[in-house]
């Protein structure tokens, strides 16, 4: 460790590089926390200001004993593989945070690595600038990040993957490449047209150690001019079935535009209510606590007032077929602390989460199905099912998307518990083998949870991703 901190010294000044010990910055601990094992171990983190002394970095890595891993937002472990061994120094672009480009005619953006939601946001209030910036969990993740984990926020514009159009990608060799039109000499469409001319090959850095983004383009929804959320509380499962296969048309002829998410009483209070972890127990307890329904259903139309207020007469007529469904509206949000937090996130608006939560972290995994309410019945007795004897609470929501139910699950421990990890980890292996066998696989999953979902996945795109590694990261600059 101390070879590999001196090598380092020697092209990055102190206040660049941190060495890994007991005087590590609180926020680079859940690093060892998740990294850390008997075959690999994090030594040092870098944190470039340049593009030049990260191209330095990686050049100087090629024929090091070391690997490098890029952290894409602070706190988070990321969804690209981890190196399987050795040591690992970690790449923190924190410090590469400009906002290059705000287009307000064309509605996107372009930023580097480092910037996160908060600060766009801030730069377009900052500006008077009408756009809305959607994000998934905190305003701390960085913009590039949500993009690389492929992950979803709650407006029109939740998949943050299809609202990206283009990348600049350092690859291992330290060379910069630009996808998509801004391949192109002379173009001015690299932020317009996102798939430029020849193979598409965005997807290729996402979810990937195949090169680090450097800049990349994200489309910005302008504020709509009239906005209707609705909270729908369901009294049980056979509610929750009916309500999932009434919104499935609704989500494939646009009816309604955004993330629509579904979640127990449960899971709902362990994100949002203030309340110790340990005493959110029962999902019917949890209900009658917070006001919620035994289910609970997000979702919000967009559009001009005329339009929301005809979109708003079909949802209701509907939705109200349902026995026992309960509407809230926009004027509840007073009186309900929960669909407050999950009004503000389909609005585009940073929200407050538990603050029981900060001392707990979590194991990620999402499965994806049709959107169908047999399977999202199925779904949740597959997650009741599943062993659990340390009792370890789990967020569970439903996302319904373009096409698909994606069932996200969180799965808490303890900050710094190395037991309770443990635990978590065995416990989403559990569950992506269940889930897996009654065909419903993983469409995302932490980066130390990899190895798992390889498992149980087919050879040949496996043998393809070995194949992409090979030529674009040879030596294994990333591991």
């Amino acid at each position: 460790m101390n070879t590999i901190v001196e090598k380092l010294s020697a092209l990055f000044t102190a206040d660049k590089l941190i060495a890994v010990n007991q005087n590590t910055p609180v926020e680079y601990q859940f690093l060892a926390d998740r990294i850390n094992n008997a075959e690999r171990k994090v030594v040092a983190i870098v944190t470039p200001i340049t593009l030049d002394e990260l191209q330095k970095l990686l050049v100087f890595s090629a024929d090091q004993a070391f690997s490098l891993f890029n952290l894409l937002s602070p706190g988070e472990i990321n969804t690209a593989p981890i190196p399987a061994n050795g040591d690992i120094v970690v790449i923190d672009l924190k410090k590469l945070n400009a906002i290059i480009e705000v287009n307000t005619k064309a509605a996107y953006a372009l930023v580097e690595p480092g910037v996160s939601y908060a600060q766009l946001n801030d730069y377009l209030e900052a500006n008077n600038i009408p756009f809305v910036v959607d994000f998934d969990k905190n305003s701390t993740q960085s913009v590039s990040g949500g993009i690389s984990n492929r992950s979803y926020g709650y407006t029109p514009y939740g998949d943050h993957l299809m609202m990206q159009c283009g990348m600049e990608v350092m690859l291992a060799s330290g060379r910069l490449i630009r996808t998509g039109m801004g391949a192109m000499p002379g173009s001015d469409s690299w932020q317009l047209f996102k798939y430029g001319f020849g193979p598409y090959i965005d997807g290729t850095f996402t979810q990937s150690s195949l090169g680090i983004i450097t800049k990349v383009g994200i489309w910005l929804m302008p504020k709509a001019p009239a906005y209707q959320p609705f909270a729908l509380q369901l009294p049980n499962e056979a509610a929750l079935n009916q309500a999932v296969e009434i919104m499935r048309d609704m989500k494939i002829n646009m009816l309604v535009p955004n993330t629509v998410t579904v979640a127990s009483a449960q899971s709902d209070a362990l994100q949002f209510a203030d309340e110790a972890i340990e005493h959110i127990s029962s999902n019917d307890e949890a209900a009658k606590k917070h006001q919620l329904g035994q289910w609970n259903m997000y979702g919000a139309l967009y559009n001009i007032p005329a339009n929301v207020e005809f979109l708003w007469q079909a949802i209701n007529g509907a939705f109200g077929q349902i026995e026992g469904a309960k509407f809230l509206l926009q004027d509840a949000t007073a009186s309900n602390p929960v669909w407050a937090q999950r009004e503000m996130k389909m609005n585009g608006k940073f929200n407050a989460i538990n603050p029981q939560l900060a001392a707990y972290s979590s194991i990620n995994v999402h499965f994806a199905s049709p959107i169908d309410g047999d399977d999202a019945v199925s779904m949740q007795a597959l997650l009741q099912k599943v062993s659990n004897p340390a009792e370890l609470k789990i967020i569970s929501q439903f996302a319904l998307t373009w096409r698909t139910m994606m069932h996200q699950l969180q799965i808490l421990y303890p900050t710094g518990n190395v037991e309770k990890l443990a635990q978590a980890r065995q416990l989403a292996k559990q569950l992506i083998d269940d889930f897996t066998a009654q065909g419903y696989p993983s469409c995302l999953v932490d980066a130390d949870m990899q190895d798992a979902v390889d498992a149980v996945s087919l050879d040949g795109l496996k043998t393809l991703k070995k194949r992409v590694k090979k030529a674009l990261d040879p030596q294994s600059v990333f591991g």
